[in-house]
C-alpha cells in the first residue's frame, strides 16, 4: 500500500539523484555540512582553533554553490561537474574551488560576506524552512470543498487545537524546571526571548483558533488544526535548544540531532524543489528553471546558514550568541505560518466562489420560458375575451342587412303600382 507523502516526497528526489551531476553536488554539500557542524563542536573546547577553520575553509563552500549557481543560470552547468564520469567532475570541482576560494577572499575584503552569508544564506534558510514546514502541514487535505462537519471530527480538531497549546506551555515548564534542577544556568536574556516568542506561538494558536471557528464547517478547518499543531511541536524543539542547560563539552546528541535535522530539510527542500520543477517542465516560459540552479540555490542557503550558525556558537560568550539561530526561527515560524494560512484560505475561498454561478444560467432559461408561456396563454385569454365582446355586433349587422332587405321589396312594390 502506497503512502501518499512517501511516495510524492521520493518522487520529487528523483529529479535530483537521476543524474550523476546532481549526485556529486549533493555528496559535496553533505562533506561541507559534516565539516561545518564537527568544528563547530570541537570549538566549544577549542575556540580560537575552530573559529579560523569554520570562518576561512567554511565559507568556502557556501562560496562554491554560489559560484558555480551563477555558471548553471547562464547554462553552462555542464562545465560545473560531468553527467558521465566522476573523475572528471573531480577536476571540475578543484578547479571551482579554487576560483570559490578567490572570490571569498575579495567578499571579505569588500565586507559583502557579511550580507552573503547573513542576509542571504542564514535568515534565507530560516525563512524557506518556514514556507515549507508551512506548507507541508497544509498539504495533507488539499480538496476543499464545504461539507458539513460532525460533531465528533469537531471535536478532534478541537482536540488537535488545545493540544497545540498544551505543547508549547508543558515545553517551557518542564525545561524551566530542568534548568533548575541543573543549577540555573540560563542567563536573563535567552530566557526572556524564550518567553516572548513562547507567547508569540500562544497568540498564534488563538488566532488560528478564530479562524477555524470561523471555518468549522468547511474542510479547510483541517489543513488549520493540523498547522496549528505543526508550528505548536517546531515552537517545543526551539525551546528545548533555547533552555536547554549549557554543556561543557562535545554535545554529541545536539550534533546528531542537528546534522539529522538539518539534512532531513535539505533533503525535504530538494523533494519540493523536484516537484516543482517537474510541474514546469512542459511550460513555455522564456527563463527555465534548471535542476542545477535549482540544487546549487538550495545548497548556498543551507551551508551558509550552517557556517553562520557555527560561528555563532564559537564566536560567542553567552547562551544568547550561541543560540540566536534557534531565537530567531522561534519569532520567524509563526509569523511566516501565519502568512501562509491566510494565503491558503484566501486561496480556497476563490475556488468556492464560481460554484454557484454556474448554476444560474441554467435556471435562468426555466425562468424566461415560464414566463414566456404565461404571457401566451395571457394573450390567449385576452384575444377570448374580444371575441366574446364582439359576438353581439355580428346580430346587430344581421339585423340592419334584414331591415334593408324589407325597405327595397317596398320600395319596389310602390314603383309597380
Amino acid at each position: 500500500m502506497e503512502i501518499p507523502i512517501l511516495t510524492r516526497f521520493i518522487n520529487g528526489l528523483k529529479l535530483f539523484f537521476e543524474s550523476k551531476r546532481l549526485r556529486w553536488l549533493f555528496a559535496i554539500f553533505i562533506f561541507g555540512a559534516i565539516f561545518t557542524l564537527l568544528f563547530r563542536e570541537i570549538g566549544r573546547v577549542f575556540q580560537d582553533f575552530a573559529q579560523g577553520f569554520i570562518a576561512v575553509i567554511g565559507g568556502i563552500f557556501p562560496t562554491y554553490f554560489l559560484v558555480v549557481g551563477l555558471i548553471s543560470l547562464i547554462g553552462l552547468q555542464r562545465f560545473v561537474a560531468s553527467e558521465e564520469s566522476y573523475s572528471r567532475s573531480f577536476i571540475y570541482t578543484i578547479v571551482w574551488m579554487m576560483i570559490s576560494i578567490i572570490v571569498y577572499v575579495m567578499l571579505w575584503f569588500t565586507g559583502l560576506v557579511y550580507f552573503l552569508m547573513i542576509g542571504i544564506a542564514f535568515l534565507g534558510w530560516i525563512g524557506f524552512q518556514a514556507y515549507l514546514s508551512s506548507r507541508s502541514a497544509l498539504s495533507y487535505a488539499e480538496k476543499v470543498d464545504i461539507k458539513t462537519r460532525g460533531k465528533a471530527i469537531g471535536l478532534v480538531f478541537g482536540s488537535l487545537h488545545i493540544l497545540s497549546y498544551i505543547i508549547v506551555i508543558g515545553a517551557f515548564i518542564v525545561l524551566i524546571i530542568w534548568n533548575v534542577s541543573a543549577g540555573l544556568s540560563l542567563d536573563p536574556p535567552t530566557f526572556i526571548l524564550a518567553l516572548l516568542g513562547g507567547l508569540l506561538a500562544i497568540g498564534f494558536n488563538f488566532l488560528n483558533g478564530l479562524i477555524m471557528v470561523r471555518e468549522r464547517k468547511k474542510v479547510t478547518v483541517d489543513n488549520l488544526a493540523v498547522l496549528g499543531l505543526f508550528v505548536s511541536l517546531y515552537v517545543a524543539y526551539f525551546l528545548y535548544n533555547i533552555l536547554k542547560p549549557a554543556a561543557a563539552g562535545i554535545d554529541l546528541v545536539s550534533l546528531l540531532i542537528d546534522i539529522g535535522i538539518s539534512v532531513f530539510f535539505i533533503l525535504y527542500a530538494m523533494s519540493n524543489v523536484g516537484l516543482t520543477l517537474a510541474s514546469r517542465a512542459n511550460l513555455d516560459t522564456r527563463w527555465k528553471l534548471s535542476g542545477e540552479l535549482a540544487a546549487n540555490i538550495t545548497f548556498f542557503l543551507a551551508s551558509g546558514y550552517l557556517v553562520v550558525q557555527a560561528l555563532f556558537d564559537v564566536i560567542s560568550g553567552g547562551l544568547i550568541g550561541e543560540r540566536i539561530s534557534d531565537v530567531i526561527k522561534l519569532f520567524v515560524f509563526p509569523f511566516v505560518a501565519l502568512i501562509m494560512e491566510l494565503v491558503f484560505l484566501r486561496r480556497a475561498h476563490k475556488v468556492l466562489e464560481p460554484m454557484p454561478i454556474m448554476e444560474e444560467p441554467s435556471t435562468e432559461p426555466e425562468g424566461v420560458e415560464g414566463e414566456t408561456e404565461e404571457e401566451d396563454t395571457e394573450v390567449i385569454e385576452d384575444i377570448s375575451d374580444e371575441e366574446e365582446d364582439y359576438s353581439e355586433p355580428e346580430e346587430s349587422i344581421e339585423d340592419t342587412s334584414d331591415d334593408e332587405n324589407t325597405s327595397s321589396e317596398d320600395e319596389n312594390e310602390s314603383w309597380e303600382q
